[in-house]
């Protein structure tokens, strides 16, 4: 499989043809903002796995469930102890010495409705594309 940089961030990137929203190979780098939302997307997936297993060792696993092939699980409870603000006097809890303002960034990405579409289209259904470019009224009204 190609490895390609993006033209902005100069990561590189192994595509396989699971990646695009089409199901087919891409050979082009993907723009940031698409690649940003593919990584979200697969550690969103990574981390409803990782709680579904920890469930799993927690709750349901069996003494055998705790020896894999080539990794072994343990299993540790400990108490820790938190700050709960809740329990502060509400005059520290209202009184401006007591905070600091901080700046923060959010970075979000929002799906195009074009993506949408794309999704929708099955794979091995390119020939859509090519239709397109050979008619210019319909590639004028897509722009």
């Amino acid at each position: 499989m190609k490895q390609i940089r993006t033209p902005l961030t100069g990561t590189p990137l192994v595509l396989p043809q699971a990646s695009h929203p089409c199901g087919t190979a891409q050979d082009m780098p993907l723009h940031p903002a698409d690649e940003l939302a593919q990584i979200r997307a697969e550690l969103k997936r990574l981390h409803q796995r990782e709680d579904a297993l920890r469930r799993f060792f927690r709750e349901d696993a069996g003494e055998q469930d705790f020896i894999g092939d080539t990794h072994d699980v343990t299993v540790i409870s400990h108490k820790k102890r938190v700050f709960d603000p809740s329990k502060l006097p509400q005059s520290i809890l209202s009184n401006p010495k007591f905070y600091r303002d901080e700046l923060r960034t959010l970075i979000s990405s929002i799906e195009k409705p074009l993506a949408l579409l794309y999704q929708s289209i099955p794979p091995g259904a390119g020939d859509y594309q090519e239709d397109l470019m050979e008619k210019p009224e319909v590639e004028a009204v897509l722009i």
